[in-house]
């Protein structure tokens, strides 16, 4: 990896080991981390646990890791749930909002997934999380000039820079609802806090497992606690 900048973008996420006896705070903000090899252990029975139009979703991937990576969200996504909000995993009910973002009750999540990983944040506020697997070979320079800003721009002299900036893109559009735009450069992602469809956002960005970048983005609060879980299979 290049020298990582200083220019406040990035953030030191220390990743403790998540165990079933551990009580999740309800009014912090949990960041899950799970190896793809998680499926293997889940494979005989996430069919008890996600829902019927979660499986018919997951029979439609044509790529087999695609569905993996899915079905370790929703089984995951569903069991953390269930220690928040003391409802059973399979009986959990999702509502939508008018861009059909789910949440539950009184909490927001967002899941992400690349490469061997699958990234799951929960919160009570507003919240986005993006992971990417650092391709050091990708040819970047063809979109910079479509996608970012001249500010960010001035900024992006590698390819982890790309990524950075990437992910925060993509963790602002998820926390917001909007999911995909056109206009990526109405969006300045460069400093650690912006302002989007009324809400003020903190940025994180960290550097994670040697070549992945993981981006997160919620709403501004300064009292909200940041707990970094990951499952060792």
């Amino acid at each position: 990896m290049e020298s990582q900048k200083d220019y406040d973008l990035y953030h030191q996420a220390f990743w403790h080991t998540y165990t079933e006896n551990i009580v999740l705070d309800k009014t912090s903000l949990h960041i899950f981390r799970i190896p793809t090899s998680a499926y293997e252990k889940i494979a005989d029975r996430y069919l008890d646990v996600i829902s019927v139009d979660e499986v018919e979703k997951s029979s439609r991937f044509v790529q087999e890791e695609d569905m993996k990576r899915y079905i370790i969200g929703k089984f995951y996504l569903r069991i953390i749930l269930s220690k928040i909000v003391l409802i059973k995993p399979s009986a959990i009910v999702f509502s939508y909002t008018k861009n059909r973002k789910p949440y539950l009750l009184e909490h927001e999540f967002n899941i992400s997934h690349s490469g061997n990983f699958v990234v799951i944040a929960i919160s009570p506020l507003p919240v986005g999380i993006d992971i990417e697997f650092i391709k050091e070979d990708f040819e970047y320079h063809s979109i910079l000039n479509d996608c970012f800003t001249p500010l960010e721009l001035s900024q992006i002299n590698t390819v982890v820079d790309f990524y950075t900036f990437w992910t925060r893109k993509e963790a602002i559009l998820k926390a917001t609802a909007e999911g995909l735009i056109d206009n990526l450069q109405s969006i300045d992602c460069s400093t650690s806090t912006v302002y989007r469809n009324n809400l003020k956002l903190q940025l994180l960005s960290s550097y994670s497992d040697n070549n992945y970048m993981i981006s997160l983005a919620t709403i501004y609060d300064p009292s909200l606690c940041y707990n970094y879980w990951s499952f060792e299979m």
